[in-house]
């Protein structure tokens, strides 16, 4: 396939169509396990999608019970409650950013805005449901900067072959739906200086377009790097659901043949022998009628009529389930919401109640602090700050905690340890900024407590 920067060189629209397609078709299994996370997640399981449930729990069509007819598809939302749990655990209090310079931190601030924690906490669910995120940064025509999650399925990145490989164009290509109803096939190729805008219509071919309020199809953006920030799930760019996908379609499929059993077994069906009517209709409707109903036959065992019904293995079925909900809540390593296990505990029982999900949200932490370097690197290029400037970032958990405990090592550790410590990891402050300035204020008028 011919390079990507040979046919930007070129101007050849045609060739690049071709790449794009080609692209897009090499790609279709990471984007099919992308979407798949997403799916899951939505509570859309794969139980939805498959053949009759009595057929995968049979193994073949030949094999079906005819005494099977309902079919119900019960889909569990295990994937949503694991990976919200890892969401809500990391980000509810989002990460705070400390340059050491309060001028630039409230610039800092001031740019993420208010919009900051749900953003981060939606970075945090595409990664788990995806494997990676993307964040867009840009500056728009009256100067402000504005940053926003993208879908991960429509971004194509392009790295050299470098050992440490840096990113050399991004291609965000997607599909939007016109006013007049039609579907627009739109691409944007991006390097570190520029970007190129195109349009393909459903009957057309790949054409040059105007970029939103830019009004030209090429723009030198101005950011010094390609505008997107990976934010990686893990180190093998993997999403959540691959730990639990097994189990939890093994769960629906128990649960949905237990609820079809249930359903079943409430009709009955008459095993006749010798029976003296015309035909079935007669039958049900004598029966219906007399409450009674004749067979031929002179002997008790010429003729008669018998029921069929379902037995149901309700103990093995309820075992079987235990068992699963259990892996489920170990392979992906989150918290059992079961309140028999929580009650009066202490702070280390508590920490070890969590210690599966924190295993799980340090290595989100550990690959977001690198995408939130490079995020916070464009935010101080754009206030014309010192780009290189050390930023500690600070991450708070959302768990349930003994505050008591941790208030108590907090006050006793005063004078061991500086204060900016101490307030740091005091469970009531939420921002370390403003909590400086109160206790300033209060010393400045005489006002704190030793």
């Amino acid at each position: 396939m011919k390079s990507l920067r040979d046919i930007l060189a070129t101007s050849n629209w045609k060739a690049l169509e071709k790449y794009c397609n080609e692209l897009v078709a090499s790609e279709m299994a990471r984007n099919g396990a992308a979407m798949e996370g997403k799916r899951y997640y939505e509570n859309d399981n794969g139980i939805r999608r498959k053949k009759r449930v009595d057929e995968l729990l049979a193994g073949a069509r030949r094999d079906r019970n005819p005494l099977r007819n309902a079919d119900f598809r019960v889909s569990h939302n295990w994937h949503q409650l694991l990976v919200n749990q890892k969401a809500s655990y990391m980000f509810t209090y989002p990460p705070m950013f400390d340059c050491g310079i309060d001028v630039i931190n409230e610039k800092i601030n001031a740019v993420l805005g208010e919009e900051f924690p749900r953003k981060v906490k939606n970075l945090a669910i595409d990664a788990a449901n995806c494997g990676i995120a993307w964040l867009h940064c840009w500056v728009d025509s009256k100067g402000n900067f504005h940053y926003n999650t993208v879908p991960m399925e429509e971004i194509y990145p392009l790295y050299d072959g470098g050992l440490d490989p840096s990113m050399e164009y991004l291609l965000r290509i997607y599909d939007i739906r016109e006013r007049d109803d039609s579907m627009v096939r739109k691409v944007e190729i991006w390097n570190e200086r520029e970007a190129l805008f195109f349009r393909k219509e459903s009957t057309g071919s790949l054409e040059p377009d105007r970029c939103f309020d830019r009004g030209k199809y090429c723009w030198e953006h101005g950011m010094g790097e390609i505008p997107f920030v990976p934010f990686y799930n893990n180190r093998s760019h993997s999403g959540d659901l691959s730990m639990v996908k097994d189990l939890i379609d093994q769960y629906d499929l128990v649960v949905s043949g237990f609820a079809n059993d249930l359903a079943d077994i409430q009709e009955v069906i008459f095993v006749l022998r010798n029976y003296g009517g015309e035909d079935l209709n007669t039958f049900l409707s004598e029966l219906k009628r007399y409450k009674a109903i004749k067979v031929e036959g002179d002997s008790l065992s010429a003729g008669g009529v018998e029921t069929m019904s379902i037995e149901i293995p309700i103990e093995a079925r309820v075992k079987f389930l235990e068992i699963l909900k259990r892996q489920i809540f170990i392979s992906g390593q989150g918290v059992d919401p079961d309140p028999a296990a929580f009650g009066n505990s202490s702070g280390v029982a508590l920490k070890y109640l969590y210690s599966l999900l924190e295993i799980k949200a340090g290595l989100l932490e550990t690959e977001f602090r690198s995408g939130f370097k490079t995020f916070l690197r464009l935010v101080l290029r754009y206030l014309n700050a010192p780009e290189d400037l050390p930023v500690i970032q600070i991450y708070t958990r959302n768990a349930i905690e003994n505050d008591l405990e941790t208030a108590e090592i907090a006050q006793k550790s005063e004078g061991l340890i500086s204060r900016e410590t101490v307030l740091r990891n005091h469970p009531w402050v939420e921002n370390l900024a403003l909590e400086r300035e109160s206790l300033a204020h209060q010393t400045g008028s005489g006002t704190e407590k030793n």
